[in-house]
């Protein structure tokens, strides 16, 4: 295995402890949850850029380049479809904790993260021809 590839799964490691901690910890941010930001609420946002980086760890951690186009679509899809259980299963988790909610709009931003994630990892994997 290259030098790369262990700093990517270690990276991948420290994101997915980085995302538990941050659905599972009694946090207190200070933060104003009534107010909006952009027009969206701060904590869709924050969902949102929480689980952006996922695509492209994962695939800089498992993907291996000189594979066909497609073999990357059908990857990007089976990352995309692991993170959405993963998200899914965050809120599912949150909703059974006394200190934190479960909420389907966390799950859609978490979501939406995840497949702009993929879109922006398939056009920089094209782009520098990584298939």
């Amino acid at each position: 295995m290259t030098r790369g590839r262990i700093i990517s799964r270690a990276l991948l490691v420290l994101y997915i402890i980085a995302v538990a901690v941050m659905c599972f910890a009694r946090i207190s941010t200070g933060i104003d949850m009534s107010s909006t930001w952009f027009g969206l609420p701060p904590d869709k946002i924050v969902h949102f850029t929480m689980f952006l980086p996922y695509t492209a760890l994962v695939y800089l951690a498992f993907y291996r380049p000189g594979k066909r186009p497609w073999h990357m679509v059908l990857f990007l899809a089976a990352t995309v479809a692991a993170g959405c259980l993963i998200a899914g299963g965050t809120e599912l988790i949150q909703g059974e904790l006394q200190y934190r909610s479960a909420d389907i709009d966390d799950f859609r931003a978490d979501s939406i993260g995840i497949f702009t994630g993929s879109v922006i990892t398939l056009i920089w994997a094209a782009a520098a021809k990584k298939w």
